[in-house]
């Protein structure tokens, strides 16, 4: 039986509110807890771009097709094109790895802007029916720091009702929840397109720039990933599949959607990495952990949950 009452500790320690989905898919068993609701999606709505992007594709040269950037062209948000201050030319591959690998907002907007909004929606649809995408990456970011507390989110000392308000206005931007979330980066590991399906299992095993839920687990775990944030990870977010080491079959399928977290970004993005160790405990596995773990740094941040 899937037990996610160390997974629930962790969330609760934190003080974050969750939904939080996981299937054994060896066995098919479920597991859920935590509010089912409309969470903010972050950058997690790129599976659906890089789904509709190959749907779309009828000549595999197109991959090779280069764009022109001008530097007024470059969106706000995470990424690493808007690091850049003159012109650069980069392929449909390039966009396409930069999305994935670095979650790049540029990268994003203007794949979107070829497809258009509602072609990525439909995508989104067909494999979690209530999420939703209101506007591209660079105007969700523009569009939530003009939502009242957006700025001062992590700082802000929230009541509940008004935390459950803010997270709803955020969500209008973009929505999705864990169980949907999961079955969206399912859906995405399992597509073989018509055309260059090669090129699209390469952009499957690309290695994130931010790994979050495999920090402490890789190389011993195989997975395929997305994460997603926003409000300087106030709201965080996971979708993912692992893998059997040796044939590459889909083991394990999991989705969380998380808001309320109040810890600096990058130890947000570190308890994420311990979510990973305590997913593969409740799968009952038992991965090697890597160098990056130490049993000092799991009670730094879970304290008496690290001894249990």
């Amino acid at each position: 039986m899937l037990d996610l009452s160390r997974i629930d500790a962790l969330f609760r320690r934190h003080g974050a509110d969750w939904h939080f989905y996981l299937q054994d898919l060896r066995s098919g068993e479920v597991a859920e807890s935590g509010v089912s609701r409309a969470w903010p999606i972050g950058s997690c709505f790129k599976l659906a771009v890089l789904l509709a992007y190959f749907e779309a594709l009828q000549d595999p040269a197109q991959l090779e097709c280069e764009t022109l950037i001008k530097p007024e062209q470059f969106r706000i948000g995470v990424g690493v094109i808007n690091f850049l201050d003159s012109a650069i030319k980069l392929t449909d591959r390039h966009l396409l790895q930069l999305m994935m690998i670095a979650s790049d907002g540029t990268a994003t907007d203007l794949l979107i802007a070829r497809l258009g909004l509602e072609r990525v929606n439909e995508v989104m649809r067909r494999h979690a029916p209530s999420a939703h995408l209101a506007c591209d990456l660079g105007d969700m970011v523009a569009r939530f720091r003009t939502i009242p507390g957006a700025l001062d989110c992590k700082t802000r000392l929230w009541d509940a009702d008004s935390a459950a308000r803010f997270t709803t206005q955020v969500a209008a931007l973009g929505a999705i929840n864990a169980r949907e979330l999961a079955a969206l980066a399912l859906a995405a590991y399992r597509y073989r397109p018509a055309v260059a399906a090669a090129d699209y299992t390469g952009f499957l095993k690309l290695g994130r720039t931010l790994p979050r839920s495999i920090t402490f687990i890789q190389p011993a775990v195989q997975s395929f990933t997305k994460t997603g944030s926003i409000g300087r990870c106030y709201f965080l977010n996971e979708g993912g599949v692992y893998l059997d080491g040796q044939t590459h079959e889909a083991v394990a399928v999991f989705g969380f959607c998380t808001g309320g977290w109040r810890q600096p970004a990058f130890v947000v993005e570190t308890l994420g990495g311990l979510l990973g160790i305590e997913i593969m405990r409740a799968l009952g596995l038992t991965p090697s952990l890597n160098a990056d773990w130490t049993p000092e740094g799991a009670r730094l941040l879970l304290g008496d949950l690290a001894q249990a």
